[in-house]
């Protein structure tokens, strides 16, 4: 699949076939910045994806609807929540050169670099694109006025418990619309207030579930982060462990969010 520019205004509601097919790549980078004259701070970062347009280097990515560009100011990791289309487009990005960038020579401001490859779980079409942007393309106001809430969940298959799930399979049952009747357990996300899109992401060989959250404003993310919902996803006895971490949006992520359309089918 091509790319489209984000300004265009084709608009193609995704579907569980287009989840089915889709990526995510979540790339954490742990900054240093004693090495790079160039990079001596966050605010210097900012200003290199920003003003001084890097982002713009991923709008011609084959495949890649979205790429966020994030940061945990506690741990000054910075990361990217790339969205493909589809793994073929994914495995092109890996081996480009674009990517094989992201090491300490190529990018001294960055001591570590870790990433993994993940499902998007169908079902996830119940959960994204559903609160637009302030504006269509968003500016760069929207996106650095937003947040990411990253939430990492360690699923135990081993309780025996009648009803929950006690492997891959039987969660992707749970989680899918089509094996729902349309209203799998992502369409309880889908009308939360502020909330841009929730990718629900797995990792096979970890059992770990990811949520990557976007909200549009802090306000949507307090709220959520202040209800039931959210405080009893840890309750269920198949959740090992869950962790979560509260993302700043990098200004340049406006360039490379939205892009290209999905199937529809």
């Amino acid at each position: 699949m091509g790319n489209v520019c984000p300004g265009d205004t084709v608009v193609v509601a995704p579907t569980e076939s287009d989840m089915k097919a889709a990526k995510l790549l979540y790339v954490r980078l742990t900054a240093d910045y004693t090495k790079n004259p160039d990079v001596k701070s966050l605010d210097d970062l900012k200003k290199l994806l920003g003003d001084g347009g890097a982002t713009g280097m991923w709008t011609k990515v084959e495949g890649l609807r979205h790429k966020y560009f994030v940061y945990d100011e506690k741990t000054d990791v910075c990361c990217g929540v790339y969205v493909f289309y589809n793994e073929n487009s994914l495995k092109k990005y890996i081996d480009s050169e674009l990517f094989k960038m992201h090491n300490p020579t190529s990018m001294p401001h960055f001591s570590k670099v870790e990433y993994e490859v993940l499902d998007v779980m169908p079902g996830t079409e119940l959960a994204i694109e559903r609160t637009q942007w302030p504006h269509s393309p968003p500016t760069r106001n929207d996106v650095t006025n937003g947040k990411m809430l990253i939430v990492d969940i360690t699923v135990d298959f081993n309780t025996v418990i009648e009803g929950l799930p006690a492997s891959s399979a039987h969660l992707y049952g749970f989680m899918s619309s089509e094996a729902s009747g349309g209203t799998g357990y992502p369409g309880m996300f889908g009308g939360l207030e502020g909330l841009r899109g929730k990718y629900f992401a797995w990792n096979e060989e970890t059992n770990q579930c990811f949520g990557f959250y976007t909200f549009i404003n802090e306000t949507g993310l307090n709220k959520y982060m202040a209800s039931d919902l959210f405080k009893e996803q840890g309750a269920p006895p198949h959740i090992k462990t869950l962790n979560y971490k509260v993302m700043s949006i990098l200004p340049g992520t406006e360039r490379t969010t939205d892009m290209g359309t999905w199937s529809g089918k």
